[in-house]
């Protein structure tokens, strides 16, 4: 049976500097663990955090994995460990309930019944905050008062409690509209507002983005009415018309012109190059090493070409590379044939196990460092959810704000999340190189085997998501593949990897192709 190990002190003096409490909770655990026959899979020890509060990071990370099913059962010292209040309580059994997690406690005879008790407390006043809030801002509405934080195009006037038009964000919208009635893609209405500087209402840093114009004009509150109370709180879900609360505003476009940008979307949705069911090698893989943002395909009617996102969606802040694109075709044959490449070299294998165990090696305060920043920076992604959700009961933002917010932090903190996995498997890779080495000399029969058949776009692409983390090029067009080497049953399967391999470049680095990080 695998067991997570979880421990946590509430200061920085408890874990740093009598050097007794985590080391004592751990070794415990271990113990109890070693008597019980069960194998730890990971390790979760959060240093400085309250048991009251969810937003610890290795406890975060903890849930994530639990969803994940990379265990069987948690292990702490004592319950108070895991939680010392009715929100992170709720926020546990939330996801281990479904999934038939238990959790044993070394100290003590630990009762399940406590943890749900706490969880449906904790539930039930959350609900109850949810609906207080929800009936409020439904009868200020209802009383003829409109939202206190306007979409762009408006102003809330505080003496009368109406929205305003705001002339220059009101030409905008206008002119918006119109450039999107012409056919003119919401990448270019983004790209062409950022060059002439024209501001988000929210003053955001990365201006505006083809997602934010297309939220622009699909909101029909520019015609002259918008309306609240349009999903489900809990689940997202969309709500009957019939239920949704009217807010009379005033209009800065007629019905015509919204009518004709709703029937584009149709048309766009319709024939978007998105429906098609190609198969792109380099699909959810490639990222550009200069900004750390992902590649697009623009497929249109001649050969795909490659388009750095953080070039495409945001060029007042990135330049990184000159052409903008790339073909598509030589660089998907270079990612193959590096994968092929691994796959058939052996010694190639070793050699990049060996390279990356040096690096990680020498980087190990390094690596430290970075994996402390990233965990700093994960805790305050939940901070600002924090802010943006009480903006949201104080009715400072409007439903269709938050769930873009959230998004845009939740964007954020998954590529945090990515780095620091990436940082973990380094740390794991220090003791673990020659069993990494041993299962990989087994699993290079078996994907030989498959190399030998016809493949197909699709096979390949399974085949490269299998076996690579990401790969990176950068503004010279030189490609970098990063590795992770699965178990020998989560080839058949298509299971989670499990350890990663260093980076392969093909036409770079030494002779063997693998290069340094």
């Amino acid at each position: 049976m695998k067991a997570a190990l979880y421990a946590r002190v509430s200061t920085l003096g408890q874990g740093e500097e009598d050097k007794v409490s985590i080391p004592e909770q751990v070794q415990r655990i271990e113990k109890y663990c070693q008597e019980k026959g069960y194998t730890i899979s990971d390790r979760y020890v959060d240093i400085g955090y309250s048991g009251a509060k969810s937003k610890r990071p290795e406890f975060q990370r903890l849930l994530n994995d639990a969803k994940a099913n990379k265990f069987d059962l948690i292990v702490c010292w004592k319950a108070d460990r895991l939680s010392r209040g009715m929100y992170p309580a709720a926020a546990l059994m939330e996801v281990i309930e479904p999934l038939g997690i238990s959790i044993e406690a070394v100290e003590e005879n630990l009762d399940m019944n406590y943890f749900a008790m706490l969880s449906i407390v904790g539930k039930m006043e959350l609900d109850n905050i949810k609906a207080r809030t929800q009936a409020g801002r439904e009868g200020n509405i209802k009383r003829g008062n409109n939202h206190p934080k306007p979409p762009f195009g408006y102003d809330y006037d505080h003496r009368t409690k109406q929205w305003i038009i705001n002339d220059f964000e009101a030409k905008g919208v206008r002119q918006i509209f119109d450039w999107y009635i012409e056919g003119v893609s919401v990448y270019e209405v983004a790209r062409r507002l950022n060059n002439a500087g024209v501001p988000t209402k929210k003053q955001s840093r990365l201006g505006w983005t083809a997602q934010k114009v297309s939220q622009l004009v699909a909101s029909e509150c520019y015609t002259g009415v918008a309306y609240y109370n349009k999903r489900q709180g809990s689940t997202g879900k969309r709500k009957d018309k019939g239920e949704w609360v009217s807010m009379p505003v005033p209009a800065i476009i007629s019905q015509k012109t919204w009518q004709a940008a709703q029937a584009k979307r149709q048309s766009n949705k319709r024939f978007s190059p998105r429906n098609t069911r190609a198969v792109y090698l380099t699909q959810h893989i490639l990222f550009c090493e200069e900004c750390g943002k992902s590649f697009l395909i623009h497929s249109g009617n001649g050969e795909p070409r490659l388009v750095c996102r953080g070039m495409t969606f945001h060029p007042h802040l990135y330049n990184c590379r000159d052409p903008k694109s790339v073909k598509y075709h030589p660089i998907a044959s270079r990612l193959w044939q590096g994968v092929k490449g691994v796959l058939e070299s052996e010694g190639g294998l070793q050699a990049a196990i060996q390279s990356r165990v040096k690096y990680v090696a020498e980087k190990r305060d390094a690596i430290e460092g970075k994996l402390k920043e990233l965990s700093q920076k994960s805790a305050n992604f939940e901070k600002e959810k924090d802010i943006v959700i009480t903006g949201f009961r104080k009715e400072f933002y409007t439903e269709e704000e938050l769930q873009r917010q959230l998004q845009a932090i939740q964007e954020d903190e998954q590529q945090c999340k990515t780095e620091i996995d990436s940082l973990l498997a380094d740390k794991r890779l220090q003791g673990d190189a020659e069993n990494i080495y041993q299962q990989a000399r087994q699993l290079i029969p078996v994907m030989q085997e498959r190399l030998n058949c016809s493949l197909s776009e699709e096979e390949k692409w399974k085949i490269i998501k299998l076996l690579v983390s990401r790969a990176l090029l950068n503004g010279l067009d030189d490609l970098t593949i990063e590795f992770r080497m699965p178990a020998l049953d989560s080839f058949a399967t298509a299971t989670s990897p499990h350890g990663e391999l260093p980076g392969y470049t093909p036409g770079r680095g030494g002779a063997d192709g693998f290069a340094n990080h």
